[in-house]
């Protein structure tokens, strides 16, 4: 396997050359920094990139042409990334190696108009288009508190405010994208263009000079840009947490607690916060899995999530309401045992395993070799070689130290009927 990196007019290009598969995985990535007003745009931008090209005039002749050059999967999202998104779009083809010659450029071109060639009408978007996917947005939103998971996730926002700026409630935004119209946001769509940062990553058994060749005649970005640090810290650490409770018609309750973490090291994120989110919460053999839903029966699911870039975590549970306190005391216990290191060396030691385990599994995959990589050049992330003997240098002393600098933030509940 190799890498090759290239500045090309505006962007960088960077090629990973394997012969593992007989697919070609595609991305583009466009970094753009986050603000108060985004989360308006970028679900509805998404939706619309990938309906639209000028190149065609109809969904039907986009699939028609698809079929043509052997059916490459695509998708498009923006992700939040810390202090920046990114506008993706990741695509896998098959290697014209195994179709026929002219593939690599046909599918490259394909997928590459759907961000930067897209159907524009009148100064915006294609308005039929735009009106049906706003109208099926507005509809996912207004429908968020019938799916409890991600009303309460997004409630929890809302309470725990981790971001630069504050964040929107679910009725703004609803009301922020039902006056978006389709001129508005061609218009964001052009600042990102303008004042993005690209990157582009090929995956797979390709001459890189060939690709070098095709993206220099492509693509001409002129994004100014520059790269700022992806990391949000956190502040304002609360001495008691923030206890909300809100209702619901469902019968299971839903449990977010949010969690802040202080003054990190690059070490203790990248490293030591992995196995302690693990350990607290990683899977049925986890602190919280065992005591809480195995010995006392209390919830239906439980797990711990963290969140590097923000130096955040949450605990997930779905428990009966009735529950609540005591479900909250048993995981503020098993906080206090990760402080005092009440956990066996066969569990450390067996989630240093998994995560070695998973530094293997990323060769075997496109889209996880890509990702790696894109994280090392985004977010300075170790090599996958650096990562294994980085990881192998933790303790358990570590993981007892960064447990002190776990601060409970905000709890919320969504509390169903009993």
């Amino acid at each position: 396997m190799k890498y090759y990196d290239y500045d090309m007019d505006g962007f960088k290009l960077h090629v990973i050359k394997t012969n593992r598969f007989k697919t070609v995985f595609y991305s583009i990535n466009i970094r753009f920094e986050d603000n108060k007003d985004s989360e308006i745009y970028t679900s509805l931008l998404s939706r619309m990139l990938i309906q639209t090209s000028s190149k065609f005039n109809s969904l039907r002749e986009i699939n028609t042409y698809c079929a043509s050059i052997y059916d490459p999967s695509y998708n498009i999202r923006v992700l939040d990334s810390g202090s920046e998104n990114i506008l993706r779009l990741t695509s896998s083809f098959a290697n014209e190696k195994y179709t026929e010659k002219g593939m690599l450029l046909k599918n490259l071109e394909f997928l590459t108009s759907f961000i930067f060639e897209p159907k524009i009408v009148d100064g915006g978007f294609d308005k039929e288009m735009f009106d049906i996917q706003k109208e099926k947005l507005l509809e996912y939103y207004k429908s968020m508190k019938d799916n409890p998971k991600e009303y309460a996730k997004s409630r929890l926002a809302e309470e725990m405010q981790i971001k630069k700026y504050k964040v929107l409630k679910l009725d703004d935004l609803i009301s922020g994208i039902s006056n978006l119209s389709e001129v508005e946001l061609y218009n964001f769509y052009q600042s990102i263009m303008s004042k993005g940062c690209l990157d582009i990553f090929i995956c797979g058994d390709v001459d890189e000079k060939e690709v070098k060749e095709i993206f220099s005649k492509l693509i001409k970005f002129k994004g100014t840009h520059k790269k700022i640090n992806h990391l949000v810290k956190q502040h304002d650490f609360k001495d008691m947490p923030n206890i909300v409770v809100d209702k619901t018609n469902n019968t299971q309750s839903n449990l977010i607690i949010g969690f802040k973490l202080d003054n990190l090291s690059d070490f203790e994120r990248n490293y030591v916060f992995v196995l302690y989110s693990w350990i607290l919460g990683g899977g049925m053999s986890s602190l919280l899995s065992q005591t809480v839903r195995e010995k006392y029966s209390l919830c239906y699911y439980i797990y711990a999530v963290r969140q590097n870039l923000f130096e955040t975590m949450k605990i997930y549970a779905g428990i009966d309401g009735v529950n609540f306190e005591k479900t909250c005391n048993l995981i503020q216990d098993e906080l206090e045992n990760m402080e005092n290191g009440n956990f066996s060396l066969e569990l450390f030691e067996g989630v240093k395993e998994i995560y070695y385990n998973s530094l293997i599994r990323i060769e075997d995959s496109q889209d996880d070799l890509v990702a790696s990589y894109a994280s090392e050049i985004f977010i300075n992330n170790d090599s996958i070689s650096d990562r294994k003997k980085n990881m192998s240098k933790v303790t358990k002393e570590d993981v007892m130290n960064l447990a002190k600098k776990v601060h409970v933030d905000t709890i919320y509940l969504l509390k169903g009927e009993v």
